[in-house]
């Protein structure tokens, strides 16, 4: 046991009684020795020679007079056991924190016998408490523990209970100089084959609601899948369409083939592929034209202007005369070649 609960408080002095008179607060005790030797107990108040405290007599004490002040209040301690065996073989630790009551408090005579048996020197009283009631502590856990399986003591609802006594018997510990009055907390430390067990078993169950959990949200899973797809297919047709009109805008502005907005190089090729076209059908109308007009007996010119009108000149209702106008004479120039 820790001396900062027992030593600072649990017994004070030797003092030296010079004056022959005393005065004794509440909650303490003092015993008088008379020439080293224990001769009276003292509760709280003042106390003096008139009333004969220390001859017995109503005469003034003679003689060397020192006083031992003793604690007589309750007083917080703690206490551990460990390996402590139950009776299926596992083994925890238990620690308490418990109000102790000096013995001397309910007998305050007893006191002389105690002094008696430790002198005056009072770091033998805290040492004989904290020893005695440490080893009453580990006694006390054992006798009652080894009865009890694991769960019963590390799931008990009140761990406190765990270190209460039978009915009719003592509350606690202690056949020293400190009796436990009760306990005020109680902690147990679990085995830890036990702990490790449990853990696997927690992590079992943790997979398996996991596991469940997965086939459940199998079906909401794929549904998001679809949705996200369908969402993303949309997404992307109208950004096509988006850009798409876009293009053509711009290329309105520019002058060139929509394409060209996305792909200048194709763009290029289009635009040559089609003037290489052009160029071949031009030349192909321009070969047929002459033939064309005079199958139709009108002139090249006519027939042209027909044609940009839209309509399709009728055989010799068009003519101007027979004069050959420039394509004409191109025309003769060709036959004649």
């Amino acid at each position: 046991m820790s001396e900062t609960y027992v030593l600072p408080t649990l017994v004070k002095g030797p003092f030296p009684l010079p004056e022959r008179w005393l005065v004794v607060n509440v909650g303490w005790l003092a015993v008088i020795f008379r020439n080293g030797v224990p001769c009276r107990v003292c509760g709280p108040g003042r106390h003096s020679t008139v009333t004969g405290l220390f001859t017995g007599r109503r005469l003034p004490a003679t003689g060397e007079l020192s006083v031992l002040l003793f604690d007589n209040a309750p007083q917080t301690v703690e206490m551990s056991a460990d390996a402590v065996r139950l009776a299926d073989a596992r083994k925890v630790g238990v620690s308490a924190v418990a109000v102790v009551q000096p013995r001397w408090s309910a007998d305050p005579e007893s006191l002389l016998d105690v002094v008696a048996r430790y002198g005056v020197l009072s770091s033998r009283y805290g040492e004989a408490a904290g020893v005695r009631l440490e080893a009453d502590f580990r006694a006390w856990a054992r006798r009652l523990l080894r009865e009890r399986g694991h769960d019963d003591v590390y799931l008990a609802l009140d761990s406190r209970s765990i270190l209460a006594g039978p009915p009719g018997a003592s509350t606690g510990p202690g056949g020293g100089l400190l009796v436990v009055e009760q306990f005020v907390d109680v902690d147990v430390t679990p085995d830890p084959t036990v702990i490790a067990i449990e853990r696997v078993h927690d992590e079992r169950e943790i997979d398996a609601a996991k596991e469940q959990a997965n086939v459940a949200l199998e079906p909401l899973r794929a549904l998001l899948v679809d949705l996200r797809q369908q969402y993303a297919d949309q997404t992307e047709r109208a950004h096509s369409i988006r850009q798409a009109e876009l293009d053509v805008d711009v290329a309105a502005v520019y002058d060139v083939i929509p394409l060209f907005m996305r792909d200048p190089e194709a763009a290029g090729e289009v635009v040559k592929a089609r003037w290489e076209t052009l160029t071949q059908l031009l030349g192909e109308y321009a070969d047929t034209l002459p033939f064309a007009a005079e199958e139709l007996k009108v002139t090249p010119t006519q027939l042209l202007r027909s044609l940009a009108q839209g309509r399709v000149p009728q055989p010799g209702r068009d003519s101007e005369g027979s004069s050959l106008d420039d394509i004409g004479q191109l025309d003769e120039r060709r036959r004649s070649a």
